[in-house]
């Protein structure tokens, strides 16, 4: 009998959420590892355990872990936030520190997941609008890139323990209600909503659908392995905003500073204000197909789906 145990972390967030309800469609049985174990349950019903999420009990988890086929740590403190206090500290401890915790309860485990998906994030590239940056292309050396190269090494320890391990690699996420989207829309509503300037700069992109898509194909296919750019195309601040407008068939409104978008996401403007090009050399040959690679037909989609 096929083994169907995935062990979902950080599955309350919006990728999270999606992935849940895709693979319980697939008829997976879920195990939900979450800091607050009620909310989960109420959001995410029907998961054979939820178990709380205490980094300083690797042991714990582990037992939960035994005979699963796979673990999908998508745990993290959000990005686009307000960056007050310690908060860097706190978006690079969850998820350095988040991961090194679930790669210890791997370690314990008497009967090994066969593979660990683990989040990541194309800034680990650096930034360019020049040379687009695929799988095999080097590092950069700026925070994100060091924030991500960490967060990927301690993921890479679980193949000490004969553990598949993919990094999936994500660019920006595209899901009405969700993330960047729940910002902006409101605004192009009501007339206001415009691109960050100059515009020029290039944002990569991937529509929800096809992010869920390669996290289950990586689960499902043993060829994943390493690390996989999820992306679905590339296109400027200023097309990025008018492909919103097109959508919800509302005129752009002014530009809006750089210098408003530091103030709100401090180091995070970094992926709005800065350009960054980036291809997956990997996901074709793998055996999955992007199902949407044109920004303007991807923002009808999304836009045109009920808000949950």
């Amino acid at each position: 009998m096929e083994n169907k145990k995935v062990m979902l972390i950080g599955a309350t967030g919006s990728i999270g959420k999606r992935l849940y309800n895709s693979l319980k469609e697939k008829n997976y049985d879920l195990y939900v590892v979450s800091r607050n174990t009620q909310r989960a349950m109420e959001i995410l019903p029907g998961a054979v355990s939820y178990i709380e999420y205490n980094i300083n009990r690797p042991d714990e988890l582990s037992e939960f872990m035994n005979g699963i086929k796979g673990v999908v740590n998508l745990s993290g403190a959000p990005i686009f936030s307000k960056w007050r206090g310690d908060y860097e500290k706190e978006v690079v401890d969850s998820r350095v520190k988040g991961t090194r915790y679930i790669v210890e309860a791997i370690g314990k485990c008497s009967i090994k997941p066969e593979v660990l998906i683990n989040g990541s994030a194309a800034g680990i590239y650096g930034y360019s609008e020049n040379v687009a940056a695929t799988e095999s292309s080097p590092e950069g050396k700026d925070f994100w890139a060091n924030l991500v190269s960490n967060w990927e090494r301690e993921a890479y320890r679980a193949k000490d323990f004969g553990v598949r391990v993919v990094t999936v690699r994500t660019t920006l996420v595209l899901e009405n209600g969700e993330g960047a989207l729940a910002a902006l829309v409101p605004y192009f509503l009501k007339g206001l909503g415009g691109y960050v300037r100059p515009g020029s700069q290039i944002f990569p992109w991937v529509h929800m659908d096809d992010e869920i898509g390669i996290i289950t194909s990586a689960i499902e296919n043993p060829n994943f392995s390493g690390p996989i750019n999820s992306v679905g195309g590339n296109c400027t601040s200023r097309i990025f905003s008018e492909s919103v407008g097109k959508a919800l068939k509302k005129k752009s409104g002014l530009p809006i500073p750089g210098f408003i978008i530091k103030s709100l996401f401090g180091k995070a403007s970094d992926l709005v204000l800065k350009s960054q090009l980036i291809k997956s050399e990997k996901i074709e040959s793998l055996g999955y197909k992007i199902k949407f690679s044109d920004i303007n037909i991807a923002m009808e989609d999304i836009l045109k789906k009920k808000v949950n």
